[in-house]
């Protein structure tokens, strides 16, 4: 069973300091107002009983002076106190947000290929959420509220001692049944979280895929889906928690209606005995309600305490994990790269139960040359280029980059000298010439303007409405395929690296698009060492030399007229298979 145990409380504490701590000075004034506060809450009771018994005398105008300076001087501390707590609850979302989505980006393309960014982005969400909640409506509010009680208690032991008894031991049967129902809700409340995330998680797959969806005629599909998800599954845990937080709400209400019906009685019989006035009886049943409050809404902020903590747990399981080695020790400082790639016998697997992808990979690229990787699907092609960039650690062996170590490299720098035009180009929901000046922010719109026309891109941007400044659209959906892979060639044109990665962008092109492409990629290639991963193997003929996969392996090497030569060889068969389609 999921308790919310010591540990958890204390977990989850620190990790509300840790995000309080920026803001110290800020958590110092509110506390002072809290103390203030207290002071100010504590002397009314006392002056109201004062009021009262002093009502026959002239001193009773020096009580109700004394009253109403003191309301008024707490109300204006309570109203500063909340206007810089809502200003600290905004930033300390804001700032949870801005965290929580920016460490996403630094955590390694392993993390992002095995979990659902829906589900990811959700758990940041409803922790940032939850912690603004927590430091408002239970840290902030309910500190002065708990530092009132000292006050309280003490009158109360003053002016009666059995009737402060009583209310002690009311609040201990509460804290009782508080504690007996916390874990039940503890437990649910895990089950709602990840209930909500799964629901996020594939909701949000949904609609990033709309366009699949739509050519499945999927709708009907996947609002069915949606409606298990957060209906049936999410909201039933959440509606059932509810319940639980309803017996425990009209327990304690119950609880508070019978201690106070014995403090009534009692304080009759103390008055018609004469041991009890009736400014006593104010003073204390005032501070009787002030030494519940508190109590009674920790019970109605418990679940904020506990949805939070559970909330903040598992975001931050996320949050802690340990991000790219962007600089490794010793890292090697270069001003550029020539461009020679080598591969001394690599070997490569993603986990051990799938066993290796790569195996005892070994070849060298000359700075400008090109190389083409060639295959069928699976065999390592993708694998082997994404290594380039380091974006995995090899399981054995070694990548150099002229003639060093791939693994003391400086990733930003190694990265920003490689370009990669993937087969599935994503463009961000903005202007053209914000999507390629990304990954080169400082370039003019001069150079924009020229990359766009190494790339044949400027034909169509000058037929927008807007020209550059047309939006593309949540993925680029505003454009044809053909229009968003030259947006990512003039990317890669302005990027101007010394590493080319080509993912074959022209297999999903018509023939006019692909032949723009094809002269846009020669000017491209020219100079640089570049990788052709190659599904269409009329692509890849004047490539210097060509790798051919199987099974992980480099089993044929060569040029286009050698390989060609080999009638039983993978890239023969390949080569006649593709022959025969056409």
């Amino acid at each position: 069973m999921a308790k919310l145990k010591k540990e958890n409380l204390i977990a989850g504490w620190r990790i509300i300091l840790k995000y309080l701590k920026p803001h110290k000075e800020a958590v110092f004034v509110l506390g002072a107002f809290s103390i203030i506060s207290a002071v100010a809450d504590a002397s009314v009771p006392y002056l109201a009983g004062k009021i009262i018994d002093s009502i026959k005398t002239s001193a009773v105008f020096y009580f109700v002076g004394a009253w109403v300076l003191i309301r008024i001087f707490g109300d204006i501390i309570d109203w500063r106190s909340k206007l810089l707590n809502n200003k600290l609850q905004g930033i300390s979302e804001s700032e949870y947000l801005a965290f929580g989505h920016g460490k996403l980006l630094e955590l390694p393309l392993s993390f992002h290929k095995t979990h659902k960014m829906g589900e990811i982005a959700n758990r940041i969400s409803r922790a940032s959420n939850w912690l603004n909640n927590l430091i408002g409506d239970v840290i902030i509010n309910l500190t002065p509220r708990f530092l009132s009680i000292i006050f309280a208690l003490a009158f109360a032991f003053y002016i009666k001692p059995v009737l402060a008894l009583a209310l002690i031991a009311g609040v201990l049967i509460y804290c009782f049944i508080l504690t007996k129902t916390a874990p039940r809700i503890a437990e649910m409340s895990l089950k709602m979280h990840r209930a909500y995330n799964i629901a996020y998680g594939d909701a949000y797959d949904a609609v990033l895929n709309v366009q699949s969806v739509k050519q499945a005629v999927a709708e009907g599909y996947e609002k069915k889906k949606m409606y298990r998800n957060f209906f049936t599954r999410a909201y039933g845990i959440w509606f059932d928690m509810e319940k639980l937080w309803s017996m425990l709400d009209i327990s304690q209400r119950i609880l508070v209606i019978l201690v106070q019906l014995f403090i009534f009685v009692f304080s009759v019989t103390f008055i018609q005995k004469g041991t009890m006035t009736i400014g006593e009886l104010v003073m204390f049943n005032g501070y009787a309600a002030m030494f519940f409050g508190p109590f009674v809404v920790l019970g109605n902020n418990w679940r904020t305490i506990q949805n939070g903590i559970v909330a903040l747990e598992r975001a931050e399981k996320i949050l802690n994990l340990p991000v790219e080695p962007y600089t490794p020790q010793n890292a090697i400082i270069l001003e550029k790269i020539n461009g020679e790639v080598e591969f001394k016998n690599l070997s490569f697997s993603y986990n051990k139960k799938q066993g290796e992808i790569l195996k005892n990979i070994s070849f060298k690229v000359s700075p400008g040359k090109s190389v083409a990787l060639v295959g069928e699907s699976g065999v390592g092609k993708s694998t082997l280029a994404d290594l380039i960039s380091y974006y995995y650690k090899p399981t054995s062996g070694k990548i150099l980059i002229d003639g060093h170590n791939l693994k003391n490299f400086d990733l930003k720098f190694l990265r920003s000298q490689i370009a990669v035009v993937p087969q599935e180009i994503l463009l961000f929901n903005d202007t053209v010439k914000n999507n390629i000046r990304y990954g080169s922010f400082g370039a003019s719109d001069k150079k924009i303007q020229n990359a766009a026309r190494l790339a044949h891109a400027d034909e169509f941007i000058e037929n927008f409405p807007k020209k550059y400044e047309q939006m593309v659209g949540e993925r680029g959906i505003k454009l044809s395929m053909g229009q968003k892979q030259r947006v990512a060639l003039a990317r890669a044109f302005l990027r101007d690296p010394k590493i080319l990665i080509l993912d074959e962008p022209t297999s999903a092109l018509d023939a006019k698009s692909e032949r723009y492409i094809q002269e846009s990629f020669k000017e491209l290639m020219r100079g640089r060492t570049t990788f052709i991963i190659a599904h269409r193997l009329s692509t890849v003929r004047e490539v210097d030399e060509i790798l051919v996969l199987d099974q992980g392996a480099i089993v044929e090497r060569g040029t286009h007229k050698e390989l060609i030569k080999k009638p039983g060889g993978i890239y023969r068969k390949l080569y006649d298979l593709q022959l025969g389609f056409s």
